[in-house]
């Protein structure tokens, strides 16, 4: 196995096995100030628009994780949820039966989405860790001292 494939694994599950211990209510805390800033600088800002080429890069980069990590693996979730609700609304029915999709997906995703934010929003946060010469990663670091101080320790 290379070195990215480990690294991948060991992070992938580290935050399984904080999602499986809970959270703290400080660390929920914490964890909406990062996805809050996750949200206003990465999801909901075009990365076109920073002035730098790094900004502009990791931004980018920041934003396909978050599209890979959380909405199309909830998509995926979602759609297995509903194409099982779908199989056993035919097997209750014996004809074919397509209304779970319409009702089930959407309903699934919108269960589905905050959990996996949940579970990545510190690597999408840490993704955007640029230092203070940048406009981003001056923003970052403001909301990491914030979350230092809920949680009481030094984190970079």
């Amino acid at each position: 196995m290379s070195q990215k494939k480990a690294i991948r694994r060991y992070v992938e599950e580290k935050s399984q096995l904080e999602y499986d211990r809970g959270y703290t209510e400080a660390e929920l805390k914490a964890s909406k100030l990062r996805k809050d800033f996750f949200r206003k600088y990465i999801v909901e800002f075009d990365p076109y628009f920073y002035s730098t080429q790094e900004e502009k890069d990791w931004a980018y980069i920041a934003k396909r994780e978050y599209r890979y990590d959380v909405v199309l693996r909830s998509l995926a979730d979602s759609w297995a949820l509903s194409a099982a609700a779908s199989i056993i609304r035919m097997y209750q029915t014996k004809r074919l039966s397509v209304l779970p999709y319409f009702i089930v997906w959407p309903i699934a995703y919108l269960y589905f989405q905050p959990i996996k934010f949940q579970r990545h929003n510190k690597k999408l946060f840490d993704m955007c860790n640029l230092g203070d010469e940048y406009t981003l990663g001056r923003e970052r670091n403001k909301v990491l001292e914030q979350c230092n101080e809920i949680l009481d320790r030094e984190d970079f």
